[in-house]
């Protein structure tokens, strides 16, 4: 990227707080990105590996006492988790279409305007917490809530190492289906809520489209259980070992990948809040922390879903122990940075096609639903019951 010029009778500088603009270093901002992930890396560590086992060393999960607190102490890691995921990957969109764009991206607040988002969120945590007169007091207020939390939930079910879940349920790929579908009634009460027409509008299109692409993302899903023959994650982790699922499940894969980026209402599907449409959409009339409820829910999404198309497609953390014993802490360490390596470049496939595409028009993206999609992994389906059936054979 060549130097942005900055003119001399500018009457306010910028601020910098250890980086220029007019002297890109690329090095700084790769640093900032490595201690980013290892941040991450230590927080997953912590929420999902060594809490639970400093719980079960010393047998305080054996109480209904000592339960009780081992579930305080997961929520509270899980939240701090979910905080980090934000910050995290805000400044690294905000960077990133900056680079698609030809231009900086943030660059006043600490070194390559990595405390950006910190900035942000405390700016946001001063607002006022602002609700019209006309808006419905309680669907209004209870809206955010419903989206955060049904992020939130999803994250007990993510396996991020053997091992290491907060809760490996067996029915872990219908508990998908039906927190996701939690977060959409978020959406859809929190545009109807508002009394308002651009509120209204962003609302109907989140209810449609959400609603169309959570069928074909269910299929999807089914297909992958109807295939390992499980609903538990972890089991259907260890069902990719010798050959991911990607390989024999390549329709259902696509199916999930284009759904999952729809359920994110990201760019070619942000037609529920298309700020050149809509000023914001379904969250037009949210500020302060309402509307940072929202923003947290779909940037802690943008982890997750890559997460479960790891785990479902990718062999999760599978990967090589070099001679570390299987369920060990080490090893379950070892895992799960494999498990965020694939996360990660997942992540950024997906933030590059929020960066390239247009948007859709209405109509195209309920046709790409209920015509492309819906056929598709119908097709996926059959492919994974026949697939089964063969094996079984074998």
């Amino acid at each position: 990227m060549s130097r942005m010029p900055l003119p001399a009778d500018r009457l306010v500088q910028p601020r910098l707080v250890g980086y220029d603009p007019t002297h890109p270093r690329p090095w700084l901002e790769r640093i900032a990105y490595t201690l980013f992930f290892s941040a991450l890396w230590v927080m997953v560590i912590l929420a999902y590996g060594a809490v639970p086992a400093l719980f079960r060393h010393y047998g305080w999960l054996s109480t209904t006492a000592g339960f009780l607190i081992y579930a305080a102490v997961e929520a509270v890691f899980a939240f701090l988790l979910a905080a980090v995921v934000a910050l995290i990957l805000i400044v690294v969109l905000r960077k990133y279409l900056g680079k698609v764009q030809e231009r900086v991206g943030p660059m006043h607040y600490g070194p390559a305007g990595v405390f950006q988002t910190v900035f942000d969120a405390l700016k946001l945590l001063g607002k006022e917490d602002f609700a019209p007169k006309r808006v419905d007091w309680l669907i209004f207020r209870l809206a955010p809530a419903i989206v955060f939390v049904s992020a939130f939930l999803l994250m007990v079910a993510l396996p991020v190492a053997g091992g290491w879940v907060m809760a490996d349920l067996n029915v872990g790929l219908l508990y998908i289906v039906a927190v996701s579908t939690l977060g959409a009634y978020g959406v859809v009460l929190g545009g109807l809520s508002q009394g308002n027409k651009w509120g209204l509008l962003g609302g109907f299109r989140a209810g449609a489209q959400l609603v169309s692409y959570e069928v074909p993302l269910a299929l999807a899903l089914l297909s992958v259980g109807v295939y390992s023959g499980s609903l538990r994650l972890s089991d259907v982790v260890e069902h990719q070992y010798g050959l991911w699922h990607v390989v024999p499940l390549f329709l259902s894969f696509l199916v999930y990948l284009v759904a999952s980026i729809a359920e994110l209402k990201a760019t070619p599907f942000d037609l529920p809040e298309a700020e050149s449409e809509l000023v914001a959409g379904y969250n037009t009339e949210y500020s302060g922390m309402s509307f940072a409820f929202f923003f947290l829910a779909e940037f802690v999404e943008l982890f997750l879903l890559p997460g479960f198309m790891v785990v479902l497609f990718f062999g999760g953390w599978h990967g090589p122990l070099f001679g570390l014993e299987p369920g060990s802490f080490a090893a379950g360490v070892l895992q799960s940075l494999y498990f965020l390596v694939k996360v990660a470049v997942w992540v950024w496939i997906f933030l590059w096609i929020r960066a390239t595409l247009p948007r859709f028009r209405d109509d195209q993206l309920m046709d790409l639903a209920w015509k492309g999609l819906l056929p598709l992994a119908l097709v996926g389906l059959l492919v994974a019951a026949f697939l089964r059936m063969f094996l079984e054979v074998l």
